[in-house]
């Protein structure tokens, strides 16, 4: 009797084990179908910048890679005028040119923008005033904007950018006094404001400059000042000043009138800054990747 007792007590604590392990296997499997992956966490929309045009013109159109000439980009998203999603990449990031978006399906505004400015990124709250600063710095600038359809399913869409921006290039072929540790550019004419919808400069007339420590620099020094234009063509004004290194001693300033300027094309002013500078007579000289407006011998 009593190992038929002993018997009955082990079934029952063996039949008990196996009602809480099926307890507990049955409470994970619940707590599972509670906490399913999202559909809305898996990304939808994956944008892959290809590559950069350089040119407007259909018969000297170039593709560059994307890190040659930017070291930032921003992939911003609108929706009934409003940003709904943003992303902002450097350089050094990996899969800089790419981002995977989770969104729900339906029609959007895709703004991509690319550029080199040191200090950060524009303000990208409206795509009609996209706002760069003196304190971040200009760059050259390229972008993409139109409408984006986004599905259900994953999808990759390929992004060619175009540039905004007209280029004066400043060179200084004469060797400068000891005493000059900076160049100050101040000019105008131009915007610090893209609007993406046109590709132009914003209506905001900018006041733009750009500080050049040449310490350690020598002849020829060349300066490289960024802008949108408004219009497909305009001018330009420019001051340059020789400063000290207290950065407000100035040792020759000098101011270079009505530069011919043009969309997405580079305007080339060259010659001695110190020697000569009552000469400003002009020259033309084509050079590659920019589509160069002129080049200006000062």
């Amino acid at each position: 009797m009593k190992n038929n007792k002993k018997i009955h007590n082990l079934t029952f604590v063996l039949l008990m084990l196996s009602v809480v392990v099926g307890i507990v296997s049955c409470e994970k499997a619940v707590f599972d179908e509670e906490k399913p992956e999202q559909p809305s966490q898996k990304a939808n929309l994956i944008l892959k910048v290809t590559g950069q045009q350089i040119s407007e013109d259909m018969q000297t159109r170039a593709m560059v890679d994307i890190a040659t000439y930017s070291t930032r980009f921003n992939f911003v998203l609108y929706k009934d005028g409003k940003k709904v999603e943003s992303r902002s990449q450097k350089k050094e990031d990996s899969g800089f040119g790419e981002v995977a978006l989770s969104l729900e399906p339906g029609t959007y505004k895709l703004l991509v923008l690319a550029h080199s400015s040191a200090g950060g990124n524009p303000t990208v709250s409206d795509p009609e005033n996209i706002q760069f600063t003196n304190t971040l710095g200009y760059s050259d600038t390229f972008y993409y904007y139109d409408d984006i359809t986004v599905t259900k399913e994953p999808k990759t869409h390929n992004i060619t950018l175009k540039r905004a921006v007209s280029k004066i290039t400043f060179v200084i072929n004469d060797s400068w006094p000891d005493s000059v540790a900076y160049f100050k550019f101040y000019y105008t004419g131009g915007s610090g404001v893209l609007n993406a919808v046109t590709g132009m400069g914003g209506n905001v007339k900018s006041k733009q400059e750009k500080m050049v420590e040449v310490v350690r620099a020598k002849a020829p020094m060349k300066t490289s000042l960024y802008t949108f234009l408004q219009q497909q063509t305009g001018t330009m004004q420019l001051k340059v000043t020789a400063l000290k290194a207290d950065k407000t001693t100035v040792v020759l300033e000098r101011t270079f009138s009505d530069i011919p300027m043009a969309y997405q094309k580079e305007t080339v002013l060259e010659g001695d800054f110190f020697n000569h500078y009552s000469d400003n007579s002009f020259s033309f000289m084509a050079e590659t990747n920019w589509d160069v407006l002129e080049k200006i011998a000062y």
